[in-house]
């Protein structure tokens, strides 16, 4: 009588820990918290040492959150980000590495 018990309970206990291995944390199959940023969505991941640089170089000047760091044709790079209030603005970082804030 106890062999049987005892091989149910194997079975059981395999069972369970191969149901806790199928979801991973971070995969796909999880659901993510839907939360919203003011400054929308967040860039790509930093494609080219340029764009690197140009992020850096305004976080150095006391900005956060950094987003949609784009170049113009005259090499400006333009961007939204938070300044030491918190507050929204609009950015550019000219080819000499000065920050500004633009309207």
């Amino acid at each position: 009588m106890k062999l049987p018990l005892v091989a149910l309970t194997l079975v059981l206990a395999a069972t369970a820990a191969q149901a806790q291995t199928r979801y991973v944390i971070g995969s796909t199959s999880m659901p993510r918290d839907a939360q919203t940023d003011p400054l929308g969505p967040r860039s790509e991941p930093t494609v080219t040492v340029a764009t690197a640089v140009a992020r850096t170089q305004i976080e150095k000047s006391g900005y956060t959150g950094v987003r949609g760091l784009q170049r113009t044709a005259d090499g400006i790079w333009h961007a939204v980000a938070r300044d030491q209030r918190n507050a929204l603005v609009a950015i550019a970082l000219d080819s000499e590495g000065k920050v500004t804030q633009t309207r």
